[in-house]
């Protein structure tokens, strides 16, 4: 499991939903609903950033495959796939040739995830994602914002 392995003995401290849904063998299913702003809206289109609105209908999906992630987030119509995986002691996050590693920080509250480079093949980017993730017991909230682009924010609870 990739989120145990990242964190290591911090992820002991996660809230209860994330810890649930990180260490599920299976993957796991979250739905919710997500405010997304562009900030350039053909950058945006370009990158396959869904549209500006509010009460968004988000679906999470993550598919394990040993110690790598498919997250497939469904905000509306617009499908967001990503693969996840562990590059030394950061985590890799890759949709088509652009690649994002961060490093991932938690506590009791959640975890925050700091972008220490992007790229496009071997070529820098010149952007940053940061994004937040706060739980609870039995849901969590994430605020994303994509350098450029945009940013979301939602609220998600386990789905069966």
């Amino acid at each position: 499991m990739l989120y145990p392995q990242l964190l290591a003995a911090d992820f002991a401290k996660l809230p209860r939903a994330l810890r649930e849904f990180h260490s599920a063998p299976r993957g796991g299913r979250a739905s919710g609903t997500a405010v997304v702003m562009n900030t350039n809206r053909w950058l945006a289109w370009l990158a396959g950033f869904p549209r500006s609105g509010e009460n968004i209908p988000l679906q999470l999906e993550v598919q394990t495959n040993g110690n790598r992630e498919i997250w497939i987030r469904q905000f509306g119509g617009v499908i967001l796939r990503t693969n996840q995986r562990q590059e030394g002691d950061l985590l890799l996050e890759a949709r088509g040739p652009i690649r994002i590693f961060f490093r991932i920080f938690a506590d009791e509250n959640g975890m925050r995830f700091e972008s220490q480079r992007a790229c496009f093949w071997i070529i820098p980017l010149p952007f940053r994602v940061d994004a937040t993730v706060r739980g609870n017991e039995s849901s969590w909230e994430v605020d994303v914002t994509v350098g450029r682009i945009g940013s979301y924010q939602g609220a998600l609870a386990p789905a069966p």
